[in-house]
Formats: structure tokens, sequence, C-alpha cells
């Protein structure tokens, strides 16, 4: 009887020294997550500023315009290149107009400019 009595303290002790592992590792977690959430708070308002440095004269950051830019504008960019760069708006332009056209978004109406599809319907 002394014996299970002996192993039942024994496991008692077990029993608190894991509870308290538990605690101090659960506090830990916490503690981690709290610094966690400073570091990626520090970094949010670092990366702000360094956005916020980069800012052109209208508050548009250049990375962002760059990266919203089709691979073909970004390679005139990349190059440093004005006349391709020149041509490739040119080529894309065409690319764009002929679209709206064959689409019937833009109907040209001769050497005088254009007419508006809105207008045709109306008459």
């Amino acid at each position: 009887m002394e014996e299970i009595k002996k192993e039942k303290e024994q496991l008692d002790t077990k029993k608190a020294e894991n509870l308290k592992k538990l605690k101090e590792a659960e506090q830990k977690l916490i503690e981690a997550k709290e610094a966690n959430k400073l570091v990626y708070g520090f970094k949010g308002i670092y990366e702000e500023e360094v956005r916020q440095k980069r800012l052109g004269p209208d508050s548009l950051d250049p990375a962002e315009v760059y990266e919203s830019l089709p691979e073909e504008l970004q390679k005139c960019f990349d190059a440093r290149d004005v006349k391709l760069l020149q041509e490739t708006i040119c080529k894309m332009a065409k690319y764009h107009i002929k679209r709206c056209v064959d689409s019937g978004l833009w109907v040209p109406q001769g050497p005088e400019g254009t007419q508006d599809p809105k207008e045709d319907k109306n008459e």
C-alpha cells in the first residue's frame, strides 16, 4: 500500500512539473507572438517609410507603376532606350485602337474626327 502511495505521489509530482512546463511554454509562445507582431509592425512601418521616400511628384510609387506596366514597356525602361519606348508605345496604341475599332467601341468618321457610336443609335 505504501508503495502505491509513493507511486501516486511521484505521478502527482511529475504531473505538476509537466503542467508547470506547459504553462511556461504557453507563456513563451505568447511572448514570441507579441515579439513577432512588433517585428512585423516595425517592418511594415519601415517599408512604408521607404515607399514614401520613393514617391514621385504626383504621389505615385515608381516601383508600383513599373510593376503594373506590360513586360514590353518594362524592357524599354530597363534598357533606358527612348526610341524603343516610343516604338513600343506606338505599336501598343495601334494594337489597342484597332481592337476598339474592330469591337465597335470606337467608330472613326474620316479626317474631321470621330463620331460617338451612341449618337448613331439616337438618330
